[in-house]
């Protein structure tokens, strides 16, 4: 068994790994690896299990950390989606896994898996390894075999309402067009995350090359020839397409919710497209209440409780991380 990273990886076999695998994920595909080591100050690795010729399991490692000095204490390895396993046999992961925690014991804080799919039956290989499972919720929309109407009719009233009214003023919800459509939909965005979330957004160029490429979609709301709302998504032919970031104009207009629009259009995408689902993604931890699980059940989705692997690879520096950024959020 041979343990393989970055310009070892041979993208044939890698697609092919993808092409086979029930655990596929957009987040897990050489275009979202291209596109995070596309942005300055972002960066990826990628490390492949092979054995006898074929890649038995996969991961893309995104390596992320806030600005200025939150960054000493927040510099860590998400795992999108989960890791790419080609079947279900014992032994498989801890080979990649052990790899993984090697390469970034004295390089990270931590290491998160943030899994799309059910990976109980690996629990043991994750554990002997040094990752913790941790209970998480995610929001999915199977869209299997169904119409728009279904999505619809499957909602709470007051939901399907909204929407039927914001179509009835003249809301539409299309794909951006433009560099220009994409920089809109970003300030509105911006401006939410700034003013109303309080927590950090990606730089501009992210986004920009999210568009530009082959696993992004960006949907974009408007009324009357002007852009009220939109939508990033991460998307792949023949999987899933994940909901990363929405926002619309608060207050806009009485009748018209341009968040409910750009996530109906990604819906309606998805059908159209022929996916597997739509992916609202996170959703907290079950034990707490989380304001916008709510917001993403209300489009018919079911909640699914698929966790998060943590490895903690600087613990003296993890916890103190923890105090500092919370001390840091309540200066700023």
């Amino acid at each position: 068994m041979k343990q393989l990273k970055n310009k070892e990886i041979d993208r044939e076999k890698w697609m092919q790994l993808l092409q086979k695998s029930s655990f596929s994920t957009p987040f897990q595909t050489p275009e979202y690896y291209d596109l995070f080591n596309s942005v300055e100050g972002y960066s990826a690795d990628v490390f492949a299990t092979e054995e006898e010729g074929e890649y038995k399991s996969l991961v893309v490692v995104t390596i992320q950390k806030e600005k200025g000095v939150k960054g000493h204490f927040s510099k860590r390895g998400i795992i999108y989606g989960g890791i790419l396993i080609a079947n279900a046999e014992d032994g498989i992961l801890e080979p990649l896994l052990n790899e993984v925690k090697s390469y970034y014991k004295k390089k990270l804080i931590y290491l998160e898996i943030r899994n799309n799919y059910d990976y109980s039956s690996f629990i043991p290989e994750f554990e002997k390894s040094g990752y913790l499972y941790e209970k998480h919720l995610n929001v999915q929309l199977n869209i299997k075999n169904v119409s728009v109407e279904d999505i619809l009719s499957g909602m709470k009233y007051n939901r399907r309402r909204e929407i039927r009214l914001s179509y009835k003023e003249g809301a539409t919800v299309r794909l951006a067009e433009n560099e220009e459509e994409v920089k809109e939909v970003y300030a509105i965005l911006e401006d939410l995350y700034v003013n109303r979330v309080k927590l950090p957004l990606g730089p501009y160029d992210y986004f920009l090359n999210l568009y530009k490429s082959k696993v992004g979609k960006v949907f974009v709301v408007n009324h009357n020839n002007k852009i009220i709302g939109g939508s990033f998504c991460v998307y792949y032919d023949g999987m899933t397409i994940n909901t990363f970031y929405y926002a619309g104009l608060r207050s806009y207009h009485k009748k018209i919710f341009p968040t409910h629009i750009a996530i109906m259009g990604i819906i309606e995408f998805a059908i159209e497209n022929n996916l597997k689902m739509v992916d609202f993604m996170g959703a907290g931890k079950p034990d707490k209440d989380y304001g916008v699980r709510d917001f993403k059940l209300q489009f018919g989705g079911d909640l699914v409780e698929h966790g998060r692997f943590k490895y903690i690879c600087n613990p003296l520096l993890y916890k103190t991380g923890i105090l500092g950024l919370k001390v840091l959020s309540k200066i700023k």
